[in-house]
C-alpha cells in the first residue's frame, strides 16, 4: 500500500447488489494473498485492510490463502452472451431478474426462430449500480452552469514568437492582412 493511503470500502448496509457486498471481503482477501509472496508479508499488510473492512461493517477475518498454480491448457469454447443490466435498488420489492427471465421464456419459446439467440443460457443478468443523488445533482448543475457561462476563447489571438514585441498588440483577429506601400 502506498504511504498516506488508507483503503476505503462501501458499507455493508449500502444500497448495492447483495452479490457485490458479499464478495468485497473475499476479493480483498484473494487480492492481498495473490500479491503477497509469503505469509509474513501478508500479515504485515493485512491490518490496514482488516481495519478498513471493520469500519465498513464487515466481520470478515483476512487469512493468507495462496492460490495453487493451475496448468489448465484445456481449450474452452467462448459463448456469445448478451447481458441485461437493470439498475439495482433496495427500494424495489419485485424481483426484476426473475420477471425478465419469465418474459424471455414466454416471448421466445423453444420453437421460436430467435430462441437460439435469446434464451436463459445466452442472456445473463447483472445489476448495475446507479449514481447517488449527490452525483446526479452535481452533474446537472455542472451542465446548467456550463451552458450559462459564455465560452471564453482559450486560444491566444496572436501567435508571434515574441509576444512582448507583437505589432498587433494581441488584439488582432485570426485573419490578418498585411499591406505594403511602394
Amino acid at each position: 500500500m502506498k504511504p498516506n493511503n488508507t483503503p476505503l470500502y462501501i458499507h455493508k448496509e449500502s444500497n448495492h447488489p447483495p452479490s457485490i457486498i458479499k464478495n468485497i471481503p473475499e476479493s480483498i482477501n484473494k487480492r492481498l494473498s495473490n500479491i503477497s509472496s509469503n505469509e509474513t508479508i501478508f500479515n504485515e499488510a493485512a491490518p490496514a485492510y482488516q481495519e478498513a473492512l471493520r469500519k465498513s461493517g464487515y466481520e470478515y477475518n483476512l487469512k493468507y490463502k495462496p492460490e495453487p498454480n493451475k496448468n489448465n491448457n484445456k481449450r474452452k469454447r467462448t459463448r456469445k452472451v448478451s447481458w441485461f443490466n437493470p439498475p439495482f435498488s433496495d427500494n424495489v420489492a419485485s424481483n426484476i431478474g426473475r420477471k425478465f427471465f419469465n418474459l424471455l421464456d414466454k416471448c421466445f419459446p423453444p420453437g421460436h426462430q430467435l430462441h437460439k439467440i435469446l434464451n436463459r443460457n445466452t442472456v445473463k443478468l447483472s445489476y448495475s449500480c446507479m449514481p447517488n443523488v449527490k452525483q446526479i445533482i452535481s452533474a446537472h448543475n455542472k451542465s446548467v452552469l456550463k451552458s450559462i457561462e459564455p465560452e471564453q476563447n482559450t486560444q491566444d489571438n496572436c501567435n508571434c514568437r515574441r509576444n512582448q514585441q507583437c505589432p498587433l498588440e494581441a488584439t488582432a483577429s485570426p485573419v490578418v492582412s498585411y499591406t505594403k506601400q511602394l
